[in-house]
């Protein structure tokens, strides 16, 4: 072949270049991307589940050949499909196929597809998934890091996501890439793989151009996910930026939030179901009696038709803004080594953020 048959993780993913220079296909198994997949990969896997484990224990019996012949049977009457589509994707945009460790599935992906030709992954998955990782300290060593942080409820993700349009700034939004907000209420659905988790981080690093980074306050577990050390040590050194708000809007946007929003997704009986195991995981911090008065309140603003109200769900709020949250917020927000930049609501900060951002990229 006169084209270059594989490509290095780093020339896919060159730092600073914005933008992958191609998209992956991945042709791994669906189970083996459970376990970690790149953000923006293809998913159109050369076997699937069935046939990966039927192949596997063909390869244990009798070898490789045998494996091959397995693979091939296994394939054969969904395999011109696949070829359709990789085809397809390899033509609407300049792409790579990545395998587990960018060997036989890679390979016969380009063999059947050509043309047109498409490289491969040299090192497949485990070789993109060591350069992702290795990038994480430079890639946070060349910029300024800032940290958002304040009470419960005072707009925390609000701000970093309005900030992530102003130049020179990325915010990237560490509860969101664990799909999980980070306390005892915060489950958004089923978290990511460990591995899943890490590269959503990695990726816009890497491939970003931005000066500043800013991030939200966070202990190193979110839900079940933890923090990579290096981004968890920007956490602990760099300066904050603190949100304040009062009392009022933070019941208001908790009640959106956390009632609202899951009842608008999953029903309002499976939004109920959640809140009461939410607070009873709290029993033992919180008392019996306080408990079972909260889930009491929960089931009446069910029952009654008040699920929209955020007052009907203001003493469950409060008691958990004043017994759990906040005592935990200023216990766990320790000052010391950490500079104060500026303190102030959403929209001053936003300003103040603004201001920064633009005097940086004038």
């Amino acid at each position: 072949m006169t084209a270059v048959s594989e490509l290095r993780p780093e020339q896919i993913l060159p730092p600073r270049a914005g933008r992958p220079v191609r998209r992956i296909i991945d042709v791994r198994a669906p189970a083996e991307v459970a376990k970690g997949a790149l953000p923006g990969a293809l998913c159109l896997p050369i076997l699937n589940d069935a046939e990966r484990k039927a192949v596997g224990l063909r390869y244990a019996q009798a070898g490789p050949g045998a494996a091959i012949e397995e693979g091939r049977i296994q394939t054969q009457a969904d395999m011109p499909e696949r070829e359709r589509a990789w085809r397809k994707a390899a033509e609407d945009e300049p792409s790579a196929f990545m395998c587990w460790r960018g060997g036989m599935r890679s390979e016969l992906a380009q063999r059947l597809t050509t043309p047109p030709f498409v490289p491969r992954v040299a090192g497949g998955y485990k070789a993109m998934r060591s350069y992702l990782m290795a990038s994480l300290p430079p890639s946070l060593g060349q910029r300024t890091t800032w940290v958002v942080t304040g009470p419960t409820g005072s707009g925390k993700t609000e701000l970093l996501h309005e900030a992530n349009s102003l130049p020179s700034l990325l915010a990237l939004d560490l509860e969101g890439a664990a799909e999980h907000r980070g306390s005892a209420f915060g489950a958004i659905g089923p978290q990511p793989a460990q591995a899943t988790f890490e590269h959503r981080l990695a990726l816009p690093l890497l491939l970003g151009r931005e000066a500043v980074v800013l991030l939200e306050d966070e202990s190193q577990n979110v839900g079940r996910l933890h923090l990579p050390d290096a981004i968890y040590a920007e956490l602990r050194r760099a300066p904050l930026l603190v949100v304040e708000d009062d009392l009022d809007a933070r019941v208001r946007r908790i009640h959106r939030d956390y009632a609202l929003a899951p009842a608008r997704r999953d029903g309002e009986a499976a939004a109920l179901a959640a809140l009461v195991a939410a607070v009873r995981r709290l029993r033992q911090r919180l008392g019996a009696k306080p408990t079972e008065r909260m889930v009491a309140s929960l089931k009446d603003a069910h029952t009654q038709g008040a699920w929209n109200d955020p007052e009907a769900f203001r003493g469950v709020i409060e008691t958990l803004l004043r017994d759990y949250y906040d005592p935990l917020y200023r216990k766990a927000t320790p000052t010391d080594r950490r500079a104060l930049l500026a303190k102030g609501t959403q929209e001053e900060l936003l300003m103040w953020l603004k201001e920064r951002t633009q005097r940086s990229h004038a």
